[in-house]
């Protein structure tokens, strides 16, 4: 019974040991959460301050009120300094508007479009001050710190006024006031309700310079004193424009005209063609004489194909003319022509340019018989060389077919065993009035209306006439090379039929 006993106080003990142990373990734990427990609400309340110290500085974010509203007649210039944004600096959810590069580039700008109208002066929070501003072109409009932007005291100045102030003005746009002058001053053109005033003469009044360097004149109409405005100098002039001129003398010339229709001998009832035609000498009672009406028809008549006619040709209301007749301007006339069935070749003569300086003087005639034939046939050369006298005489059509690189006339050889020289067509050279002068004018240009009588008549001091084609030739022994003219009488030995 002892030993039991004694067994049983000692498990006892042990019991007691390690529940006093457990009892230990439990008790840190405690103390520990307890602690976890103060340092969670320790920083919740940190962060609990600092959440009311934010929104206290949110509260204190940067705003701006306009302080004044600023004259819009006034003028201002980019100093470079500042960029523009689009709210005043420190705002929330400002963005750039101009780049300080952009800014220094409309500084250093002499446009009147880089220029700036000011209408507000703002002040933020934090008292800086700001110009709300529009460049004059209207392609910028933001805020800029008041020293980037100054404004032009003079943005115009004084010009002088043309030595003639009586002229005609060239456009439309005519202005309140002058570019540059003010914001908005380029859009505000006058309406004068689509009145045509071209052809009316403007008296100067006034002559200012604007920023950038144009000048602008202040005038009126003389026939109608409310158009009146500002236009650019280079749209004034003291001679009346081209256009107007050309409108005026067409409309005067429709009013003295005779109208003349063209029928054929063959057959009167059929019309050939129609013309208004201004012959010269209108005389003061608004007649014609019947000789420069003959001289106006006949004028027309080039280059057509019909014969040229006289006055017994031509009948007025149904009587035929005599050379003493007297012709109303305005009248409906009628000319009886006849075409031509005359058909000759254009002459032309082979000849070398001794002094490339003068065609006049140093043409020397180089017979066919020295050159090589041309290979066409008869229905090319018809078509090309031959018409009647007063048929166009189309260059352009026998250059592309005959003178061209690669046709039959654009090379010619001589007809020597060896072929010893080659020419080469030169256009630059036979395409002048001193070469053909009845087939280019003094300015080197084709007159088209130029006939086969034309081209024949032409003639050189020396003697050699009709159509002048001018070629380069080159000594193929030699290699050497010169200036030739090649002009043709008897073409018919150039080809083979």
């Amino acid at each position: 019974m002892q030993v039991n006993l004694k067994k049983s106080l000692y498990l006892g003990l042990a019991a007691l040991t390690f529940a006093s142990v457990a009892g230990a373990t439990t008790a840190s734990a405690t103390t520990a959460n307890a602690a976890s427990h103060r340092a969670v609400k320790t920083t919740k309340k940190h962060a609990k301050k600092a959440t009311k110290k934010t929104t206290k500085k949110a509260a204190k974010a940067v705003t701006f009120m306009v302080t004044k509203n600023l004259d819009q007649s006034l003028v201002y210039k980019s100093t470079g300094k500042n960029a523009m944004f689009t709210k005043p600096g420190g705002v929330k959810n400002n963005k750039l508007k101009a780049s300080k590069n952009d800014m220094r580039s409309k500084a250093n700008s002499n446009s009147a479009n880089d220029l700036f109208m000011a209408y507000q002066e703002v002040r933020t929070s934090k008292g800086v001050h700001y110009y709300k501003v529009v460049s004059f072109d209207k392609k910028v409009r933001g805020y800029v710190y008041v020293k980037g932007v100054q404004k032009i005291d003079n943005p115009t100045t004084t010009a002088a006024k043309p030595a003639n102030t009586v002229g005609y003005v060239t456009t439309n746009n005519v202005y309140n006031l002058p570019s540059g002058y003010k914001f908005g001053a380029d859009s505000s053109v006058k309406d004068f309700s689509g009145i045509n005033f071209s052809a009316d003469k403007f008296t100067v009044n006034d002559a200012v310079t604007v920023y950038g360097g144009d000048t602008y004149y202040n005038v009126t109409d003389q026939n109608n004193s409310l158009i009146n405005g500002w236009v650019k100098a280079s749209d004034f002039t003291n001679n009346m424009p081209a256009n107007v001129m050309n409108s005026q003398n067409a409309a005067q010339n429709a009013a003295n005209a005779v109208h003349v229709t063209y029928v054929s001998n063959a057959n009167l009832g059929s019309t050939v063609m129609t013309k208004s035609l201004n012959p010269a000498n209108l005389q003061n009672n608004g007649t014609y004489n019947a000789k420069d009406v003959v001289n106006s028809v006949n004028d027309s008549l080039k280059g057509t194909g019909y014969n040229l006619i006289n006055s017994s040709n031509i009948t007025d209301k149904g009587s035929y003319l005599n050379d003493s007749s007297v012709i109303n301007k305005g009248e409906n006339l009628t000319v009886v022509v006849t075409p031509q069935n005359n058909r000759q070749a254009v002459k032309y003569t082979v000849s070398q340019l001794q002094n490339p300086n003068s065609f006049n003087q140093s043409l020397a005639a180089i017979g066919n018989n020295q050159l090589s034939p041309v290979n066409m046939s008869q229905n090319t050369y018809d078509s090309l060389f031959k018409g009647n006298d007063n048929d166009t005489f189309n260059y352009n059509n026998l250059k592309s077919q005959m003178l061209s690189y690669g046709q039959p006339m654009y090379q010619l050889t001589s007809n020597d065993a060896g072929h010893r020289y080659t020419y080469t067509f030169d256009a630059n050279l036979t395409e002048t009035n001193a070469a053909n002068p009845k087939l280019f004018n003094a300015n080197n240009q084709l007159i088209s209306n130029a006939t086969f009588a034309d081209v024949n008549s032409q003639s050189m001091s020396n003697g050699i006439d009709g159509l002048n084609l001018i070629y380069t030739v080159k000594d193929n022994q030699t290699g050497q090379q010169q200036t030739t003219p090649v002009n043709g009488s008897g073409i018919v030995t150039l080809f083979n039929k």
